[in-house]
């Protein structure tokens, strides 16, 4: 058997094909945020940015928060998690702020 935990071939690749889509997605956004984040603007481009950056910090800090309620109830010892993998957290986060920063920027134009 060639596949690992039971997964099929086309299951395998189709898991791979979606990381690899949500790597180049999330390192895209994370180009996107720290260019708008270093950009100077108006006030309304401030208060887009702002709300924004809270909706993506509200973000981090509940994955903070089921990551560590997951270690202490579930996993004792885990291989796979937001401290060993980082560009996991840093692309979830990423994608709230630009998903954030699109949806703020229609409604406050």
């Amino acid at each position: 058997m060639n596949s690992v935990d039971g997964v099929s071939g086309l299951s395998q690749n189709l898991l791979l094909g979606l990381l690899w889509l949500f790597l180049i997605v999330s390192m895209i956004g994370t180009v996107v945020m720290i260019i708008l984040l270093i950009k100077r603007g108006d006030e309304r481009k401030r208060l887009i940015l702002n709300k924004s950056a809270i909706s993506a910090f509200i973000t981090a800090v509940i994955l903070f928060v089921i990551h560590i309620i997951w270690k202490i109830f579930f996993e004792q010892e885990s291989s796979f998690g937001l401290e060993s993998n980082p560009a996991i957290y840093l692309g979830l986060v990423s994608i709230v702020f630009n998903t954030a920063y699109l949806i703020n920027s229609r409604k406050y134009q």
